[in-house]
């Protein structure tokens, strides 16, 4: 079935894509967008049967856009031994027991650090002034950016994702991105010739050594850059995200953040389990069709761009009771939010781990946290979907 974009804009889907994905979940399930040349896939059973070809002889990873932005192949748009050789690499840093030392000890240092600030204000944008810093900082620091300010990673992560969701060809969008891309390449390529001579214990170091064959050269800046480049933007985002979202659907449920402030130690892990599930950061994972396949009942050919919608199945009513609703009393259930397969997301631990600890220390730091009742919350996003601004008080 052929959805026209004439009917679902750019402009509704950045202001609440949810309706968009309910009527396609009801009216066509696997529908070929003709305005982006994708076919997108928006209920869970379907998003995860094409989620397993992942990998295969079937389905590739990532969209052409996705080479095209990031500058070549990346740990998105590689799949076989290149694929698995780099993510030894990626995923040696981002082990459950190490990623939990490091968040207990780093995380929540840097957690506290930015709550001591804004505590004696009373009131500030959760989102803008604390949650957004500690991410960006806490990743830096895992990736070994230590000596990278965080407002200049803030800037990298906004400029890099309004460049990549920029479909209007705003200059102004585009400019941007292609400033910060040039920065960071000419911090990487320093920092990476440095890294490559001299390993150390940081993500970017086993980026470039880790999984190299034996008896090669360990990896260039041609080769790592694209994928640092996908961690830049997908990796500062998410912690950040996904503790904003829970906030504010704590916020909009009073009676569930009462909840949370009686026990943090309980609610915190479920905040954002809910929370990556009710809206996950990164919407939509983009595959590439390397043969026919059919999906419900619908041929979709070879060389498609695919979009598998996991915000869509996130909230697919056959698996979720009530699933517009944020609901920290939820049957636990697992999510699509990292994506599937080969390609699911290396730092979903570290997301969820970071996440839990700002939640716990920020409902237990700051006494009667509460919406700014002269304020309201900006919210936007499709592809990249979260709280842009959570303005909030608390007693002083």
């Amino acid at each position: 079935m052929v959805v026209n974009l004439d009917t679902i804009t750019h402009d509704s889907l950045m202001r609440d894509p949810y309706p968009t994905y309910e009527r396609l979940r009801n009216d066509a399930p696997v529908a070929y967008l003709a305005q982006l040349d994708q076919w997108w896939i928006t209920r869970w059973d379907d998003c995860a049967t094409v989620g397993r070809l992942t990998g295969t002889d079937a389905l590739l990873g990532g969209h052409i856009i996705d080479r095209e932005f990031f500058g070549g192949p990346s740990v998105l748009t590689m799949d076989g031994p290149k694929h698995e050789e780099l993510r030894v690499g990626i995923d040696h840093t981002l082990r459950p027991r190490g990623v939990r030392e490091f968040t207990d000890d780093i995380g929540r240092q840097v957690t506290l650090e930015f709550l001591e600030k804004i505590k004696p204000l009373g009131r500030a944008d959760l989102v803008t002034d604390l949650f957004e810093h500690i991410s960006v900082r806490v990743v830096g620091n895992r990736l070994g950016l230590h000596d990278v300010p965080e407002s200049t990673l803030v800037e990298w992560f906004h400029a890099l994702s309004g460049g990549l969701t920029n479909l209007d060809s705003s200059e102004d969008l585009s400019g941007r991105a292609r400033r910060s891309l040039t920065e960071i390449d000419d911090y990487m390529r320093a920092k990476i010739g440095q890294l490559a001579a001299t390993a150390d214990e940081s993500l970017i170091s086993h980026m470039i050594h880790g999984g190299v064959p034996e008896g090669q050269a360990p990896r260039t800046f041609d080769d790592v850059m694209p994928s640092i480049r996908v961690i830049i933007l997908g990796g500062f985002q998410e912690p950040g995200n996904a503790v904003s979202n829970a906030f504010l659907g704590l916020f909009e449920n009073p009676e569930q953040l009462d909840l949370l402030r009686g026990d943090p130690d309980t609610y915190s892990s479920l905040a954002i389990h809910e929370s990556l599930r009710w809206i996950a950061p990164i919407g939509v994972v983009a595959r590439l069709t390397a043969e026919e396949i059919e999906v419900a009942g619908v041929t979709i050919p070879t060389g498609a761009q695919v979009g598998l919608i996991v915000a869509s199945a996130n909230r697919d009513e056959q698996r979720y009771a009530h699933p517009d609703r944020f609901d920290l009393n939820r049957e636990k259930q697992s999510h699509a939010t990292f994506g599937y397969g080969d390609h699911h997301c290396s730092g979903h631990f570290l997301a969820k781990s970071l996440g839990e600890i700002v939640v716990e220390e920020t409902i237990t730091r700051l006494p009667g946290l509460r919406a700014d009742p002269n304020r309201t919350p900006d919210v936007g996003g499709y592809l990249f979907r979260g709280t842009k601004s959570l303005p909030a008080v608390w007693d002083v």
